[in-house]
C-alpha cells in the first residue's frame, strides 16, 4: 500500500469526488439499461443481474470514500496514512471490477450478435 501512496498523490477531497463520480455514473447507465425487453420473465432476470452488477461495482467506491471521509476526523490521527491507503485501494479494486464488467459486457455484446 505504501507503493501505491508513493505513486499517486490523491487527498481525501479527491477520493470521494472521484468515488461519487462513478457512483453516479454507474447508477445513471442502470437507469438506461432497465425495460427494455419484451418479455417480464426476461426483464425480471435481466434487472436482478443489472442490480447485482451495480451494487458489487458501487461497494468498494462507498467504502472507499467512506474511509476518505474518516480521515477527516480528529481522534484518528495515526491512521490517516493506513486509512488513506485502503481507500485508495479499495478505489482500484473497484476500477478492476468495473473495467472487468464492461469488458464481459462488450463480449457478450459482440458473440450474441
Amino acid at each position: 500500500m505504501i507503493l501505491i501512496r508513493s505513486i499517486l498523490v490523491l487527498e481525501d477531497k479527491d477520493i470521494v469526488q472521484i468515488d461519487a463520480t462513478v457512483i453516479i455514473g454507474v447508477l445513471f447507465f442502470l437507469t438506461l439499461s432497465i425495460g427494455f425487453e419484451p418479455s417480464i420473465v426476461s426483464q425480471k432476470e435481466k434487472n436482478f443481474l443489472n442490480l447485482f452488477i451495480t451494487f458489487t461495482t458501487i461497494v468498494p467506491f462507498t467504502l472507499s470514500a467512506l474511509l476518505a471521509i474518516w480521515t477527516n476526523l480528529g481522534n484518528l490521527n495515526k491512521y490517516t496514512t493506513r486509512l488513506l491507503d485502503w481507500s485508495l485501494t479499495l478505489m482500484g479494486a473497484g476500477f478492476g471490477w468495473l473495467i472487468f464488467v464492461i469488458a464481459v459486457l462488450f463480449l457478450t455484446l459482440y458473440y450474441n450478435r
